[in-house]
């Protein structure tokens, strides 16, 4: 088997394992490789289009026949107030004859292998037991807030909303909105112009809408996209930082209404909306809490040396990592406010060890350090220690890749 990055007359055999594996229907399959391949590079619609380089794919030993692929995409991301190369992994497809022969778990391990510049990696899992062999562990949650419109207040709000229409020149303030979102949440992809294209549909023809809030002063507070679906809005897009924003956009749900039962949003786990709906019964809110794909840490040091702690203090850190030997090790990291990390390799007992799942998981802020419910967590410090550098922070994922 060889495995490596793909070639330009591979790309179009990279889209045909992707179309065959989740079953649709392949747009240009009738265009030569050269032609469509022209096309993605002459017209992107994605990440992945701009990246179409960026694919592995595992081959027979005569170095032509595909046997599986996947897609790593170099988003910026935010971690703790800053921004990290983070690989996304997408289109992880084997043909039927080549799975269970090890060919996708040989592309990831090659990846891990040479993926230079990069902190994380997420992916979204049919598996989650499967990528954990790679080193993922469960990474953001988001809610998905279905409600019911005519059981929702009807907001008096004094700005105005503008439909994004082919031609319109709005990127600059959806982008306005998007900052502050991109600096408050871990893991929040920092959108570029072409992330953004969906401001350029027309949305007569593709029927998913966007509305941008403004406030009487005309600055953009928020912004949301509709898609009709069934008497029902589902809002893929649904992006406030305030309460002003909130309502903006529930306003406009709520001019809605007459021809949809209901809108469904997808929010972080850390927005309460008691405060703004006020009747809860009769079936007017349905809040669901969904896993948002998996995380993972590739470079340990680099993210103790860039991580928020708490207070004054320092904590030596031992990971497991089977795939990156760098990681591998233990970590001695000293910290103080108004100081940079000091992160240095020691050979000395450790004060916690962790996996390397575990340590992903933590170090982004998933979730809090609870050793009881880790079994794989060895604590050798004071949980409050530990906690200095280990503890729940905002998270967010909102870009499919």
């Amino acid at each position: 088997m060889i495995v490596r990055r793909i070639r330009p007359g591979e790309y179009k055999r990279c889209q045909q394992l992707c179309a065959l594996a989740f079953e649709y229907e392949m747009k240009d399959a009738a265009l030569s490789p050269e032609a469509l391949l022209k096309r993605i590079k002459d017209y992107p619609r994605s990440m992945q289009d701009v990246c179409w380089d960026s694919q592995w794919a595992a081959f027979e030993d005569d170095d032509r026949t595909m046997m599986a692929t996947m897609t790593v995409i170099p988003w910026k991301a935010t971690f703790d107030g800053q921004t990290v190369c983070m690989a996304g992994i997408g289109g992880v497809a084997s043909l039927p004859q080549y799975r269970r022969s090890g060919a996708i778990r040989a592309c990831f391990e090659a990846m891990l292998r040479d993926s230079p510049g990069a902190c994380l990696s997420y992916l979204y899992p049919f598996s989650t037991e499967f990528y954990r062999k790679f080193g993922y562990e469960l990474g953001c949650d988001w809610v998905k807030w279905r409600l019911r419109l005519a059981g929702m207040p009807r907001p008096e709000v004094t700005g105005r909303w503008k439909l994004a229409e082919p031609g319109g020149k709005l990127l600059l303030d959806v982008c306005a909105v998007d900052k502050p979102r991109e600096a408050r949440y871990n893991c929040m992809i920092r959108a570029g112009v072409v992330d953004r294209l969906f401001l350029r549909d027309d949305p007569f023809a593709s029927r998913r809408y966007t509305y941008i809030y403004y406030d009487e002063g005309g600055r953009p507070r928020s912004y949301m996209t509709v898609v009709p679906r069934d008497g029902a809005l589902d809002c893929p897009r649904f992006v406030f930082n305030d309460r002003e924003g909130f309502l903006g956009l529930l306003a406009l749900l709520m001019r809605l209404s007459a021809d949809h039962s209901h809108a469904t949003l997808y929010l972080p786990d850390d927005v309460d909306l008691r405060g703004v709906i006020p009747e809860w019964s009769f079936g007017n809110v349905e809040r669901t809490v969904e896993q948002r794909g998996m995380v993972r840490a590739m470079d340990v040091r680099a993210l103790l040396s860039m991580a928020r702690m708490r207070g004054e203090g320092s904590l030596r850190v031992a990971v497991t990592d089977p795939q990156i030997p760098e990681n591998d090790g233990c970590f001695e990291v000293r910290f103080a406010p108004g100081r940079k990390n000091d992160v240095r390799c020691v050979d000395a007992t450790p004060d916690i060890e962790l996996t390397i799942q575990d340590f992903s998981r933590l170090i982004v802020g998933c979730c809090d350090l609870d050793p009881e419910w880790m079994p794989d967590v060895k604590l050798h410090c004071p949980l409050e220690q530990a906690a200095q550098v280990f503890y729940r922070k905002p998270t967010f994922i909102s870009a499919y890749f």
